[in-house]
């Protein structure tokens, strides 16, 4: 296991050693003004501080601003596998099984890290004035009535609020995302192996696009892209009392997604020569 690890670190200090990640610091300052601004305001206006969680809910439950985080990963992970000018003599020193494994290291490590900051950064904007609660706050409640000066596009949805408690939201969000992220890794590095890096990025962002207008038609077709799953908010009927699609279904789509990626992958892995792969210069 000391080869494998060896592999996951070597591509964990070359890609956040990257100039790439400072794109996250563009996403932030993005995200905060169009997306939490308005409800950090509005909780002002009203004299009521919103929960120390909610930045994050907002963020990775309104399909508007939950589409955007995905697109950020396709571009930070759209030079794996990381191969510099010493690269292919690490693949051929540990081998192709013990260098796979190591990359599959590093792809969950960073889809775990990018929800970490994006967590960790949802909780600073709000710090100084929020409550620590399994509770929904005024704000976001009264954010869905017509005097509310927050967007209708970027409310939550009402029928969420009613339905689930944010410390549970939390972890289902947190979930989903690592799992999305993961798949979204998957398939950039099989693409990548093939010498197709650039085409990667593209399926990657095709089907990222294709699932926001499915669910913005609100289509049963949907279902079939990974961002509706990963998109709690969808999962429940606006007016009744019922869900679309069970959350243990969505865990289970993503379960066979990620084998079927890992198990492509892998193969393809095994048939590479290294010799059609890019070489990234970070």
């Amino acid at each position: 296991m000391k080869k494998q690890l060896t592999v996951c670190r070597y591509s964990f200090f070359a890609w956040i050693s990257s100039t790439k990640v400072m794109i996250f610091l563009l996403y932030f300052i993005a995200s905060y003004q169009l997306f939490i601004k308005p409800y950090i305001e509005f909780s002002q206006q009203i004299n009521s501080p919103l929960g120390t969680l909610e930045p994050f809910l907002i963020m990775t439950s309104m399909p508007y601003a939950a589409s955007l985080f995905p697109m950020l990963t396709v571009i930070l992970l759209g030079d794996i596998p990381i191969i510099d000018a010493s690269g292919k003599f690490v693949v051929f020193r540990t081998g192709k099984s013990k260098w796979f494994v190591g990359q599959m290291l590093f792809i969950i490590c960073v889809s775990a890290l990018l929800q970490v900051f994006l967590l960790l950064f949802c909780i600073g904007t709000v710090n100084t004035d929020s409550f620590l609660k399994n509770g929904w706050s005024l704000p976001v409640r009264y954010a869905l009535s017509e005097d509310s000066t927050v967007l209708d596009a970027f409310a939550l949805d009402g029928t969420i609020i009613n339905q689930v408690r944010p410390y549970r939201m939390v972890g289902i969000n947190f979930s989903m995302n690592i799992l999305h992220t993961l798949s979204i890794g998957l398939i950039q590095y099989s693409f990548a192996l093939n010498g197709k890096r650039v085409l990667g990025i593209l399926v990657n962002i095709a089907m990222i696009g294709a699932g926001f207008c499915l669910w913005y038609v609100d289509t049963p077709l949907r279902w079939l892209l990974p961002l509706s799953h990963a998109l709690y908010t969808g999962h429940y009927d606006s007016f009744f009392n019922r869900t679309y699609c069970d959350i243990g279904l969505s865990y289970l789509y993503f379960l066979v997604l990620i084998m079927l990626l890992f198990f492509c992958a892998y193969r393809i892995t095994k048939k590479s020569s290294f010799h059609n792969i890019e070489v990234v210069d970070q």
